[in-house]
């Protein structure tokens, strides 16, 4: 019995931990194209959720600054039917516990109705900016990491004054 609970245990902490990498995925991408454009990204959230561009600013300051952030919770008052409002308050109370407390306290959890619909659009979304990205990359080469020339590593000479102390212990003499 005790090893069932244990194994339990387990499962659901994998679950968490996947379920938690998978909306850090989702942030990392979102900001990476916000970095390279941030024009075409707010269009894209303002058309997406049917907002304006100044309530997407106020959403932006009360989800810590992030595009990421913002893209993840305007999709979780999507799926939650919650007022975008209501994801801040609850992002600003339980922020520092992650995404994945936020999801719960709000009633998106493993076997809800809404848990599998809205990791779907995470996904969908994910994969969306990590395609506008590369897409952004392809055309403007300065943004990409692989065509950076690598920077040569320079073996730094340690500075002799002529003095040669070669006995065993570090003194002066």
């Amino acid at each position: 019995m005790r090893q069932l609970k244990i194994l339990l245990l387990l499962v659901a902490f994998s679950c968490s931990v996947f379920a938690q990498d998978r909306l850090s995925l989702f942030i990392s991408r979102a900001n990476k194209y916000a970095s390279v454009e941030l024009s075409d990204y707010r269009k894209r959230l303002c058309v997406e959720y049917n907002m304006s561009n100044n309530s997407l600013d106020d959403y932006y300051k009360r989800c810590g600054r992030n595009w990421g952030n913002v893209g993840l919770a305007l999709e979780i008052a999507r799926t939650s039917g919650r007022h975008m409002r209501d994801v801040c308050d609850y992002y600003k109370r339980y922020h520092r516990h992650g995404w994945d407390r936020v999801l719960i306290e709000i009633g998106i959890r493993p076997g809800s109705t809404c848990y599998k619909p809205f990791y779907d659009r995470i996904h969908y979304h994910s994969n969306c900016w990590h395609e506008h990205y590369c897409s952004h990359c392809d055309h403007h080469d300065k943004h990409h990491y692989k065509h950076y020339k690598k920077h040569k590593h320079h073996k730094h000479h340690k500075w002799h004054d002529g003095y040669d102390d070669d006995d065993w212990d570090d003194d002066d003499d």
